[in-house]
């Protein structure tokens, strides 16, 4: 059940998204501080550089580099978490843990999850600011 928060921060986007990848919230506010346009902007970085992490972690588990690993999942954390990518967020959180700890074996079982969750938050991304169909006021929809 979506809570009023997000049903508020979903109309003031003016399309729908799928909550349990997305804090509406985060992106209402983002969308309210900068505006759809440098959002949209910001979403295409967002887009190239958290599949440039999740190729770095990656080679960093097939190297068996498991600080690489932490420092890559860390940085796509920050940068999940400020896109409120909230599940990529917490999936590279674990992938950090796991990887400060030295656990190889958590790193590379979660390696399938992150490809899926980078691609799905990144479809949901574009969905939600790219091809709504609308790039000026959100307030017009």
């Amino acid at each position: 059940m979506k809570s009023p928060l997000d049903r508020d921060a979903a109309a003031s986007l003016g399309t729908p998204a799928d909550t349990s990848l997305l804090d509406l919230a985060v992106l209402s506010r983002l969308n309210d501080d900068l505006g759809r346009e440098s959002v949209v902007d910001l979403m295409d970085l967002f887009r190239t550089e958290s599949e440039r992490r999740r190729h770095r972690i990656e080679a960093a588990v097939t190297a068996r580099d498991a600080p690489a690993a932490c420092h890559e999942a860390h940085a796509l954390k920050g940068s999940a978490l400020t896109f409120g990518a909230c599940r990529l967020g917490a999936l590279a959180l674990r992938m950090e843990q796991a990887g400060r700890s030295g656990d190889l074996e958590g790193l590379t079982s979660d390696l399938p999850e992150l490809a899926r969750l980078t691609a799905e938050t990144q479809a949901a991304l574009s969905r939600l600011f790219s091809e709504s169909g609308d790039h000026g006021d959100p307030e017009s929809s």
